[in-house]
């Protein structure tokens, strides 16, 4: 059964504090940190990063999944919810349900990660697999919610999900109000529908920035054309991106509050993870690091203060070894 909360509306700022208020008690409100690329940059950074990385469960998404779940009703929270996540919307909602008492079953695709899919069933969420079409998540969700009679939450259309998000937008203008660019990564878009959102209607002389790898550009594909467009081949090491189309709620909000979308490449997404671990000591996943790389390859410009959103850092050895090999080379 669905929620019924996907109505289409523009976000407004009376809605993103609600939903900040209502996360306070269960969201860490993590750190800014400046990054120099070598030591002549000490003291002179240009690159600032929101760690989210340090957030609970390892990534940003419990902010949105607090918000949701937080505004269930009673009968709702008795019953049950069912979504669908690559990995840490999955880990964000196992642990908001741990921690509220909420059932929650999550629908991944057959290659998600399986460091991602252990840590979702450790926190106590069931896992249901849907195969490798990304566009069978939904599906399946509505079918399990049905034979099960829990709440299907549509993690792309439903509004608390970019209300929520918010919140780093709003923590970046609070703890680094010199801010003049802020980079943030695009799957879905919900993170980016957020942070555009709060930081446009708040400083809108700030522009807001958004980021995809080369082979996972659905929503840069989408800007151009105009609206919500499916692509037809995906290919990333950043796992967490893995939307081959936004979702259109928060592409309306995309197109009204992001002023741009560039594209970095998997040696980008490479180097940069190198220079965030050992320059930053910072481990972020390669869906974290992709906001950083479009500072640090030149696809953003470099002389403006920019704080670049590290969305997440679950990622395994093995990816971590691949990542270091590729930068090497």
């Amino acid at each position: 059964m669905a929620t019924g909360t996907t109505v289409q509306h523009w976000i407004t700022l009376e809605e993103i504090f609600a939903a900040r208020e209502r996360v306070r008690p269960f969201v860490r409100h993590t750190p800014v940190s400046p990054l120099s690329r070598d030591s002549g940059e000490v003291g002179h950074e240009k690159l600032f990063l929101k760690l989210d990385n340090l957030q609970v469960t390892g990534a940003y998404k419990p902010r949105a999944a607090f918000a949701v779940m937080t505004s269930l009703t009673p009968d709702e929270r008795a019953r049950g919810v069912v979504l669908t996540s690559s990995g840490n919307f999955a880990q964000a909602f196992a642990y908001a349900g741990a921690v509220l008492r909420i059932p929650v079953i999550v629908v991944m695709m057959d290659r998600a990660s399986p460091y991602k899919v252990n840590a979702t069933r450790g926190y106590g969420a069931e896992v249901v697999f849907c195969g490798n079409d990304a566009l069978a998540r939904q599906p399946t969700v509505e079918r399990v919610a049905r034979e099960r009679g829990m709440t299907a939450i549509d993690s792309w259309e439903d509004a608390r999900v970019a209300t929520g998000h918010a919140s780093l937008g709003l923590e970046i203008l609070e703890d680094f109000p010199e801010v003049q660019t802020i980079l943030v990564p695009v799957s879905s878009g919900g993170v980016a529908a957020g942070v555009a959102t709060a930081v446009k209607l708040t400083r809108p002389e700030i522009r807001v920035i958004g980021v995809q790898p080369e082979h996972a550009n659905a929503a840069y594909v989408s800007l151009r054309r105009g609206e919500p467009t499916t692509i037809d081949y995906w290919d990333s090491i950043a796992d967490g991106l893995s939307a081959v189309r936004p979702g259109h709620f928060p592409f309306r909000h995309i197109q009204r509050y992001l002023d741009d979308i560039v594209l970095i490449t998997e040696q980008d997404i490479a180097n940069t993870f190198r220079t965030l671990l050992f320059r930053a000591k910072i481990l972020a996943e390669p869906a974290g690091v992709v906001a950083s790389a479009a500072f640090l390859a030149g696809k953003a410009d470099n002389g403006h203060a920019t704080v670049a959103c590290v969305t997440g850092g679950n990622v395994t050895e093995q990816v971590v070894r691949t990542l270091l090999d590729r930068s090497a080379d």
